[in-house]
């Protein structure tokens, strides 16, 4: 028995001690957290902008219904504005001389096609008599040509007696053609002459070979230049092409039979529409890309040669994807993209979407909308706007 007491006895001073160091606990102080967020808002409770039916009206809202449609691919990639080949002319001296000019014309003038721009003086006195020369080149050369056409005639009687060779009329007819030609190019070289490209005094009018703009003037008035020199570029600017370098190894997803939109690398820009266009075949071994070229409809006054710009194409696949117009996606500042839901009795409520791409002026969205909800396109910034404040 007296053992047994012991035992309870020191069971009753282990329980009175854990009651007591529980209630120490208890009473300790707790440590404060280390943040705090005062009256915290979740996304599912945003706040609704509820309008009478005078605003709404007033700021024009529409709303559309999110579908799922079947969207094509696009890829977008960087293009240049480049004159097309052979729209581009580099005008050189054809002799040595000194340039004369009534006016100094400057780059960026248009000019028409057979304007004199330079006039040349050569450097070096020209046979006056240049056109008697001609005519007795043509005199000579007709006389040698009948010649060797009679020489041909007697062979050729010669060959089907027997009395001379097969090559000796080759010969005689190689001898023939090579005289006829000299005839030909000494007539051309008088005809030439009669049409005045050179004046009195030797001087060559340097025209304008088409109609266009001057690209570069690389000569002045009074300065003496060489035979082949550059003296001005002019170019066609009417029509300007998009030159697209393409990797080789995405040309034969993109369906090259559709047009492209072109528009500036800004965006929000004005969006021209181009076909594809045949163009000499080039290439870059060290991009591995090769280039392809489109010719905008209308609208080639906006761009300048050399500029740079986006363009959009469109892939052989399509895919199935919720779709509003790109005119319903408001961004917050940290880039984030919303939209507003339509709710009853003129409410709106902002909902955060993911926006996977653009096509066809739609956003493809990944999540944060169902299809089949109503969402505001005209009149979505001015319910943003009115939500934090800055709106009327």
């Amino acid at each position: 028995m007296k053992d047994q007491s012991r035992v309870w006895a020191v069971l009753a001073v282990v329980a009175w001690a854990s009651t007591s160091g529980c209630a120490k606990k208890d009473d300790a102080p707790k440590a404060a957290p280390p943040a705090t967020v005062a009256n915290p808002v979740t996304e599912a409770k945003l706040s609704t902008v509820t309008l009478t039916a005078e605003a709404e009206k007033r700021l024009g809202i529409v709303t559309v219904t999110a579908a799922v449609e079947s969207i094509v691919k696009t890829r977008e990639v960087g293009g240049e504005v480049v004159v097309p080949p052979g729209r581009s002319v580099v005008v050189s001296a054809p002799i040595s001389g000194t340039i004369q000019a009534a006016s100094v014309p400057r780059g960026g003038a248009r000019v028409q096609q057979g304007q004199t721009l330079f006039t040349l003086f050569p450097l070096q006195a020209i046979d006056r008599d240049q056109r008697v020369v001609a005519d007795k080149d043509v005199a000579s050369a007709s006389a040698e040509l009948v010649a060797a056409e009679q020489r041909l005639t007697r062979l050729e009687s010669l060959l089907k007696e027997g009395a001379t060779s097969v090559r000796a009329v080759e010969e005689a007819r190689a001898q023939q053609q090579v005289l006829a030609a000299s005839v030909r190019a000494s007539r051309s070289r008088v005809d030439t002459l009669r049409g005045g490209v050179a004046g009195p005094r030797g001087e060559i009018a340097v025209r304008a070979p088409l109609s266009g703009v001057l690209q570069t003037v690389t000569a002045a008035p009074g300065q003496s230049v060489a035979a082949g020199a550059p003296l001005f570029t002019v170019s066609q600017v009417d029509a300007l092409w998009v030159k697209v370098p393409l990797y080789v190894g995405d040309r034969d997803s993109v369906d090259l039979s559709q047009p492209v939109a072109i528009s500036g690398l800004a965006g929000g820009g004005t969006i021209l529409m181009a076909e594809r266009v045949a163009a000499p075949p080039s290439a870059d071994p060290t991009t591995s890309t090769t280039d392809l070229y489109f010719a905008p409809a209308s609208g080639t006054e906006l761009l300048r040669a050399g500029e740079r710009v986006s363009v959009q194409l469109q892939l052989r696949d399509s895919q199935s994807s919720l779709v509003v117009p790109v005119a319903a996606i408001v961004y917050d500042l940290d880039g984030g993209t919303w939209v507003y839901e339509a709710l009853d009795n003129h409410a709106y409520a902002r909902r955060r979407v993911e926006v996977k791409g653009l096509a066809a002026g739609k956003a493809l969205i990944g999540r944060g909308l169902e299809a089949g909800k109503k969402v505001v396109t005209d009149g979505a910034a001015e319910l943003f706007g009115t939500e934090f404040g800055a709106g009327k």
